[in-house]
């Protein structure tokens, strides 16, 4: 299953974040700066509305070789840093130009940017780029490898990666792309793996809605079952009924009653445990009454009391019939001494 995305800038307008996330687009870049100064005039809104209808969320910001890389990468932090929260991705370093410098120039101040965001979110920021402008212009860096890669290659779903990684993470395959709830093109994307595959990229939880498939999801189930509210069979699929065991969920807890799973109901799942049924305490068990030593009868003390009587004569004849007959040949003989 392809993890469909997109990303947006003030170009796509005014976005309906509710109709874009019911066509199955699982997550979302926004441009946030650009450059030493410049901030997306539709960022705030993209950024808000992608959170309420539980699109995971990515910010970048566009690269302007030219200017101080620290003042770009500030510029940034200034806008998205108090609201970049754990289930979002890291922010994203759009370099696709060269503004007038050489190849040398570029790749340090594109280093100094992301190392300031490194260090002030704790994030490796994702690098996004084409493969003609880092293989022909940049001359095909290694000092980015470690950073997950955005590529943009487009008419193909095989993205070709540049030299310096080995794969890629997400893959901008088209510009041109039409959704409803977006006037005019989009760009479209595809993640290379899984939802559980994406959660590793986040430092929180993935945020979840229907159509959700994975470990994670499983996770929420099982979460909601041992709170009380039943999802149906465990399975990894989020759909109608987990939905609205989350929506009874919400509810109990007073969270939104949206059936999306975002950072408040994935942080109040996991720290309310169910509370434990008491385990009855048992009845001490009564002491047992011991059992009387056994009485120990001497068949010399018994033959010293036969008389022939009659109740003793069917007394032995009753013992001659519990012997075994070569038993009683043995003690015959030994009685005799012969």
């Amino acid at each position: 299953m392809v993890l469909e995305g997109i990303d947006v800038s003030t170009y796509q307008g005014d976005v309906d974040w509710a109709t874009v996330a019911n066509q199955g687009i699982l997550y979302a870049f926004a441009k946030a700066t650009e450059g030493a100064s410049s901030t997306d005039p539709s960022f705030s809104r993209n950024w808000t509305n992608m959170k309420t209808f539980g699109v995971v969320r990515g910010a970048y910001h566009f690269f302007r070789p030219a200017k101080d890389p620290t003042v770009q990468a500030n510029n940034f932090l200034q806008l998205v840093k108090n609201s970049l929260e754990a289930s979002d991705l890291p922010p994203v370093l759009d370099l696709e130009i060269l503004d007038g410098l050489d190849a040398r120039t570029v790749i340090n101040n594109a280093l100094k940017w992301i190392s300031v965001i490194e260090t002030a979110t704790g994030r490796k920021p994702i690098v996004y780029t084409y493969p003609v402008f880092w293989e022909d212009k940049l001359g095909n860096p290694t000092q980015f490898s470690s950073y997950p890669l955005w590529v943009a290659n487009f008419e193909t779903r095989t993205p070709f990666v540049p030299g310096a990684w080995r794969t890629w993470a997400f893959h901008q395959y088209s510009e041109s792309g039409r959704i409803q709830g977006i006037q005019g093109n989009v760009d479209l994307n595809q993640f290379n793996g899984t939802l559980d595959d994406l959660q590793k990229l986040l430092k929180g939880k993935v945020p979840l809605r229907v159509g959700s498939r994975g470990q994670v999801v499983l996770e929420l189930q099982q979460l909601l079952k041992a709170n009380g509210f039943d999802p149906g069979t465990p399975d990894g699929a989020f759909g109608t009924r987990t939905k609205s065991a989350v929506v009874g969920y919400q509810q109990a807890k007073r969270l939104a009653p949206d059936g999306i799973v975002g950072a408040a109901t994935w942080t109040a799942l996991r720290s309310t445990q169910p509370t434990p049924t008491p385990t009855p305490t048992p009845s001490p068990m009564p002491t047992p009454t011991p059992a009387p030593a056994p009485v120990s009868i001497s068949l010399i003390n018994v033959a010293k009391s036969y008389r022939s009587l009659p109740h003793q004569d069917q007394a032995l004849n009753w013992l001659q019939g519990q012997i075994p007959q070569e038993v009683i040949e043995e003690f015959a003989k030994r009685w005799r001494q012969n």
